[in-house]
C-alpha cells in the first residue's frame, strides 16, 4: 500500500492511498470511497483482530506492536526511544496457525487499539505498508528478527505458550536490546519466498562517506 502525501496544489488529504493485491490487482482508495484511516477500509480490516482489548481477544492470539517514533501511552506520555533501538516501524499479529507481519514507515502507528488506528500526523508525508501472511511456524524467525533489530516494543500480548521469540522481543529490556546481524529464509502463507535481513548497530563515529565504483552489478 502506497499513501499519499498532503499536497493542498494537488488537492489531496494525504489519507489516499494506492493498494496492490498479491495477484498484482491494483485499487485507490477511491474505488470504494474509504480513506486509509477508514475502520471499514483496507487497513482497517486487516487490523479487526487488534483492535479490541486483550481481554476479548481470543486465548490462541498473539500481537506485538513496534515502533520507533511510538505513540503516546494511556497517560499521555510518548516513550523516548534512544539510539540502541532499530530505526524500525511494524506490527506482527497471529494465532497458532496462521498471523500477519506489517511492516511501514509511519511514526506512532497504530495510533490507538481502536478507530482511532491511524495518527492525524501520518497525513502529512507518503507513507509505505507491506503486509504478508505467515503460517505460525514462521513466526519465531520474526521474532527472532525483531530482536536482531533491537525493535521498539510498544505494545503486546501472547499466551504462554507462543514462541519464546516473540515474548522476548516484546520485553523492552530484554538482554540489553542488542542490534545482531543475521539473513533468515522466510515463506509467505502462499510459498513465496522473503528474506528478513538484519543489521548490527553501528558504534563507530558518522562520517560523509561515498561510494565510487566501475562495476556496481
Amino acid at each position: 500500500m502506497y499513501k499519499v502525501p498532503k499536497l493542498n496544489n494537488q488537492g489531496t488529504e494525504g489519507l489516499e492511498y494506492l493498494y496492490i493485491d498479491s495477484n498484482g490487482n491494483i485499487e485507490t482508495s477511491k474505488d470504494h470511497s474509504k480513506l486509509i484511516n477508514d475502520p471499514d477500509g483496507v487497513l482497517g480490516n486487516t487490523l479487526k483482530p487488534l483492535l479490541k482489548l486483550p481481554t476479548s481477544m481470543p486465548k490462541d492470539f498473539g500481537f506485538i506492536t513496534y515502533n520507533d517514533q511510538p505513540p503516546p501511552d494511556d497517560k499521555g506520555v510518548t516513550p523516548s526511544v534512544n539510539s540502541k533501538f532499530g530505526h524500525s516501524k511494524g506490527l506482527v499479529m497471529m494465532d497458532k496457525t496462521t498471523g500477519v507481519w506489517l511492516l511501514h514507515s509511519v511514526p506512532k502507528f497504530p495510533f490507538k487499539r481502536d478507530n482511532n488506528f491511524y495518527p492525524t500526523s501520518g497525513a502529512a508525508k507518503a507513507q509505505t505498508f507491506i503486509c504478508v501472511t505467515f503460517k505460525y511456524a514462521e513466526f519465531q524467525k520474526i521474532g527472532q528478527h525483531l530482536l536482531d533489530i533491537a525493535a521498539f516494543p510498544f505494545e503486546s500480548h501472547f499466551p504462554a505458550d507462543f514462541h519464546d521469540q516473540l515474548k522476548k522481543a516484546a520485553i523492552i529490556k530484554w538482554n540489553n536490546r542488542e542490534p545482531g546481524e543475521k539473513i533468515q529464509d522466510l515463506e509467505s502463507d502462499a510459498g513465496t519466498q522473503f528474506k528478513s535481513i538484519a543489521k548490527k548497530l553501528y558504534k563507530g563515529k558518522m562520517s560523509a562517506c561515498w561510494l565510487e565504483s566501475e562495476d556496481l552489478t
